[in-house]
Formats: C-alpha cells, structure tokens, sequence
C-alpha cells in the first residue's frame, strides 16, 4: 500500500478501538507523527486487516466486541504472527498486564493516556521489533557469545557451564 506523500518507509500501523472518538481522533495525531494509519473497530475487523495490510504495528483495544484485544493477539501469536502488539485499555490491574505481556504483547498503555506517550511507546516497540520473529520477551532462550539464559529453567550458562547465580542475580 501506498499512500501520496509518504515514503514506503513510513510505518504502518493499524489502530483498532470500537470507540469511534478514539480512532477519528487518534489516527490523524498519528500520522501527523509521520506514520500510515488504518483503522478497524473489533477484534474480527482487526484480525482481516492485519492478514490483508500486514502493518508494522497494531495498537488494540482490549475491552472490544466480537473479538477482544487479548483474544486477537493469543490468536496471532499461536499462528506465528510476530507483528508487534501495543494494547490499550481502561484496566490498569497488574495483573491484567502482566497476563497481556506473558501472552505476547509487546507493550501495554492505560486509558486515559496522553497520546505523545503513546507515540514515544509505539516508536520504542519499532525499535525493538526483529520483523518476522518473534520479540526476545517470548524466547525461552537468550544467547550471547558463549553465554547462555535459560529462562524457562532460570539456569545461566557460560562456556556450556552453569553458572550459580542467586534469584535476584537472575531476574537482573
């Protein structure tokens, strides 16, 4: 897809929200920070548009009607869909976030919210993204060089040997 005025580098995001105040007024804030914004109003909208634009990024709604936002990125993330999820929502129980960072998105951002921070947010998760793969947040794995984490297992490995570290030492 291309747009007049944008480059094809200009990130793509897809914003999904039911509530229409949101999307008409959050999509032009968008792209007057310099990216190409598509809209979708529920879960089963969402879903069909990122299959056909395939966006860069997808900021979703939790609270939604026919499919919801953590229903819409478990469904992604078990089709192997790395795109890079940033939900949104009026729950701000630690847990609720802490489930939605477990099953795959790769940030988190209140409602109300201001939307700069929302474009520092969506910049930073660009940042990170490793297209077509999924973000090191979802790998049991981590290696570098010759050390090795574990993170299923919490066991550090150097050299192939294990590393005692303390809890603390571990979670760092």
């Amino acid at each position: 897809l291309f747009m007049p005025g944008l480059s094809p580098s200009t990130p793509h995001l897809l914003l999904v929200d039911d509530e229409t105040a949101i999307t008409a007024n959050l999509a032009p804030f968008l792209e007057r920070a310099g990216f190409q914004v598509s809209t979708a109003q529920d879960g089963v909208q969402a879903t069909e548009q990122i299959e056909r634009l395939q966006p860069d990024l997808v900021i979703l709604d939790v609270l939604m009607p026919r499919l919801d936002g953590r229903q819409v990125l478990r469904k992604l993330r078990q089709e192997e869909n790395w795109t890079p999820i940033i939900l949104l929502t009026q729950v701000g129980e630690a847990s609720e976030r802490a489930m939605a960072l477990e099953e795959g998105a790769d940030d988190y951002i209140n409602k109300p919210f201001d939307p700069r921070e929302l474009v520092a947010r969506i910049r930073s998760v660009l940042r990170r993204a490793r297209p077509g793969q999924p973000p090191l947040a979802a790998a049991w794995k981590l290696v570098c060089g010759k050390l090795v984490f574990d993170r299923r297992a919490h066991r550090v490995f150097l050299e192939g040997r294990e590393l005692t570290l303390t809890p603390k030492a571990i979670s760092l």
